[in-house]
């Protein structure tokens, strides 16, 4: 079954006006969703002025999809993403700190100076997996994380997400076709940027949506609108419940616009101007939740406006943190090649703050 979304259209009421959670929980999503955008915005800021090193890769504007699909995974569930899915990590636990600090390239973050943006995971934390390049290389590794869930018999749930570009690439099929053979507990997610880095949709595959492929495989399609982060969620919570009960995968496109290039090098010049400007206006995940809450009564204005405090106030220690962490010793670099010597299961030795 699948949910038509036309993206040229004025947004409707966020899930038909409902509420499909706790008011609590929907002002936490909110507090995620403002923390990320931020975070992407002032990420972008400080790599214009020179004083962030390496790469960046905004997912501004999708953070619908982001939010909605991890927030239905429960804990010990499992997330594959991808470098651009930085929101969707966050969401599922990864901690700002420490991701402040993998950018710097300092000792405390997630690869301990090994790199410096996103390719990173914390498996044994949260059931995040490391970021690989290779797109959509996510997909058969999750494979093999549901393959291993239905042989032992554990209730877990994988959920993969990709852009709509690597739905040409052969391992994206591969994957599928695997996980609807043999009725794999896991969900498919693809955030539809409508440009595969700066080929339009019409130039990728020759029917009309992404979750109409579903159908060669036997398994459900569905497509959401990736700027009504409560659409996604109930999407998602339905797949995933789903696949835990045994039924085998599901196919979720959901369809955004990335306000930003492939990445911090790229002006996206090839994207219409006009789809933009609607998207940002009319479309924006972040917006809508906050007004749809405050429409419904759940935060005031100065809830919103303490929200902000917060969430700025969140981004600085993260800031000062990854400053204050050291740059990882160069003696350090053979270390963790092999699992035996126990360095990614120890403490770093000289945190800058007391996350390790």
């Amino acid at each position: 079954m699948a949910t038509e979304v036309d993206p040229t259209t004025a947004p409707a009421e966020m899930s038909g006006g409902s509420r499909p959670l706790p008011d609590d929980e929907l002002v936490r999503m909110l507090h995620v969703l403002k923390l990320c955008r931020y975070f992407d915005e002032r990420m972008e800021a400080l790599y214009r002025q020179g004083r962030l090193p390496g790469a960046i890769y905004s997912g501004r504007g999708q953070e619908g999809t982001h939010v909605g699909v991890t927030w239905a995974l429960r804990a010990d569930d499992s997330l594959f993403p991808t470098h651009r899915d930085l929101t969707a990590q966050l969401t599922k636990g990864l901690d700002l700190k420490r991701v402040m600090a993998q950018f710097w390239g300092r000792i405390d973050g997630y690869t301990r100076g090994r790199d410096g943006n996103s390719h990173i995971g914390d498996w044994q934390g949260n059931k995040t997996f490391t970021v690989m390049s290779h797109l959509p290389i996510a997909y058969p590794v999750a494979v093999g994380a549901a393959l291993a869930y239905k042989l032992k018999g554990e209730p877990n749930v994988a959920l993969a997400i990709c852009g709509d570009g690597s739905t040409s690439n052969g391992r994206w099929h591969e994957a599928i076709n695997t996980s609807a053979i043999h009725r794999l507990p896991v969900v498919w997610v693809v955030n539809n940027n409508q440009f595969a880095y700066s080929t339009p949709n019409a130039l990728e595959f020759p029917i009309p949506t992404i979750a109409e492929r579903s159908v060669a495989y036997g398994i459900p399609g569905v497509r959401v609108d990736g700027g009504d982060v409560l659409e996604v969620f109930e999407a998602a919570r339905a797949a995933i419940e789903r696949a835990r009960a045994g039924d085998g995968p599901t196919l979720i496109e959901s369809v955004s616009l990335r306000w930003r290039g492939h990445a911090g090098h790229d002006p996206a010049k090839y994207m219409p101007d006009e789809l933009l400007q609607d998207y940002m206006a009319n479309h924006d995940p972040v917006r809508n939740l906050e007004d749809f809450l405050l429409a419904e009564g759940v935060v005031t204005e100065n809830d919103v406006d303490a929200l902000m405090e917060r969430v700025e106030a969140e981004f600085e220690q993260g800031y000062e943190y990854a400053l204050a962490s050291p740059f990882p010793e160069p003696a350090d670099a053979t270390k963790g090649l092999w699992v035996e010597d126990g360095y990614w299961t120890s403490e770093p030795g000289r945190a800058g703050g007391t996350e390790a």
